[in-house]
């Protein structure tokens, strides 16, 4: 595999070897964290020079070495205010599941106080399992250390994939809530938070001759959303 790289100006440097799908976040005091899948794992890795080196990445999930990605799959990672890390990963821990051809993953997260060195216990946050069978999904902490995660969902069943959101104050998610209708089965929804902590999602759509572009905002941190709306108006007759 070729080593993950981390690009800082004009210098980089190497962050891990054997890793794929890395995602970054950067914290207040400057320190760099790369969240990769590594041996089958979710692993994370730290720079407290701010890019120029990086330190042995450690174990976030321990995923039994099954953990693969794919496209859009990979982890996802975020920091707030005081440092505090989140990391979310699809991960397939039912042996039985994972006996199958396509194993369907659920969505886990976890949780850092201390730079990296170590973290909580899995919790998942899909309340119905074996209904994400894409395992697309985008995490993002806001400064008060609420992790907010919306990934796409069957559990109303048929092959059409919803979005569910829950905002996950902690180590207890809060209720899955559906915020969208039928979007696009194979495209992982955007998720931003503002700096006052409200979430953002941009999720792209189901039609396949438009793609439309749906989004919807948060304005009371997460705990209600609006219906969701169109917000490029002409037709694009995209189909990819």
């Amino acid at each position: 595999m070729i080593p993950i790289l981390f690009a800082l100006l004009q210098e980089g440097a190497v962050v891990a070897e054997d890793a794929t799908q890395p995602k970054a976040c950067v914290a207040p005091d400057g320190t760099v964290y790369v969240a990769m899948i590594r041996g089958g794992d979710i692993a994370v890795a730290a720079s407290r020079d701010k890019g120029k080196s990086f330190g042995a990445p450690v174990t976030a999930i321990n995923g039994r070495g099954r953990i693969r990605g794919g496209k859009q799959r990979g982890p996802r990672i975020g920091v707030d205010e005081k440092g505090n890390l989140a990391v979310t990963s699809p991960a397939c821990f039912d042996e039985t599941e994972f006996r199958k051809r396509y194993p369907t993953s659920e969505l886990w997260l976890v949780r850092s106080s201390d730079g990296a060195k170590s973290w909580t216990k899995p919790i998942q946050v899909n309340e119905v399992s074996k209904k994400a069978p894409e395992s697309l999904h985008w995490m993002a902490v806001a400064p008060d250390g609420i992790a907010h995660v919306a990934w796409l969902d069957n559990r109303r069943g048929g092959r059409e994939q919803r979005v569910f959101y829950s905002r996950v104050a902690g180590e207890k998610p809060g209720a899955n809530v559906a915020l969208t209708e039928a979007v696009c089965e194979c495209c992982a929804p955007g998720l931003a938070v503002d700096g006052k902590g409200n979430p953002v999602l941009v999720v792209r759509g189901w039609a396949k001759r438009n793609r439309e572009v749906i989004v919807t905002r948060s304005t009371d941190g997460g705990r209600t959303f609006p219906p969701a709306k169109r917000v490029n108006a002409g037709e694009t007759n995209v189909d990819n």
